[in-house]
């Protein structure tokens, strides 16, 4: 009787143990970007010969612009600095010095690469 008792016990515990294991995991939250968290990021950026990309803060969103290009949101991502560009798959990057201070911004999207400095 005990070692039948003992049985289903054990074997309870790895029912539950297989149950849990086998549980989706939700990703971690995205932190909320307001406009304190986005101030390092707002300006604009000198491509180079491409144009300016122009970040800034309007109605509670971050909106980047590749001027003459269009603008798109920008939303945090689970990466420090790593902004996700709404619509076109892609991220935009902001690189910081030694200081902590933003000095640049590398915009990724459809295989391309854009790297501006800020202003």
């Amino acid at each position: 009787m005990k070692s039948l008792l003992c049985t289903l016990i054990v074997g309870l515990f790895l029912a539950l143990g297989v149950a849990t294991a086998q549980a989706p995991t939700t990703p971690p939250p995205t932190p909320a970007l307001d406009s304190l968290g986005a101030k390092d990021f707002l300006g604009k950026y000198d491509t180079g010969g491409m144009g300016n990309i122009v970040v800034s803060w309007e109605q509670g969103k971050v909106i980047g612009a590749l001027e003459g290009q269009g603008s798109a949101e920008l939303k945090p991502t689970a990466t420090p600095d790593v902004l996700s560009i709404i619509g076109f798959e892609g991220t935009a990057t902001f690189i910081r010095d030694e200081q902590k201070k933003v000095i640049k911004v590398k915009l990724e999207v459809q295989g391309q690469v854009i790297e501006g400095a800020k202003l």
